[in-house]
């Protein structure tokens, strides 16, 4: 029982992770987006060293960005395998429940 329960606890804390990894990732997305959009306005104002300093900026923050997104992608791939493992741990231990169970009435019923 306290097996079953610490699967059903560790399948919990998987999609509780995952999701909250989700809602991370849509909001560097969300962030991502905003940056862009603010710097294509600014950068026309921008002009000489000023204006490349902040391109240089910017382009360094995206891909930083992009690596914050890369590994929150890993994190989630890493918890729906999990996640995946756990779901199937917990179908073979309810196969091997039933299959005793099956097995032990036979028994009992003389088959």
């Amino acid at each position: 029982m306290a097996e079953g329960n610490l699967r059903r606890s560790d399948a919990w804390a998987a999609r509780n992770g995952i999701q909250a990894l989700e809602s991370a990732m849509k909001g560097v997305q969300r962030c991502r987006q905003d940056v862009e959009a603010t710097g294509t306005s600014l950068t026309t104002g921008y002009q000489g060293s000023d204006g490349r300093a902040y391109t240089d900026l910017i382009v360094q923050w995206d891909g930083q960005c992009g690596k914050i997104l890369d590994n929150l992608k890993h994190m989630i791939d890493t918890l729906t395998t999990s996640l995946s493992e756990i779901d199937k741990n917990q179908q073979a231990s309810n196969d091997a429940i039933r299959n005793a169970s099956n097995s032990t009435y036979h028994t009992l019923m003389g088959a």
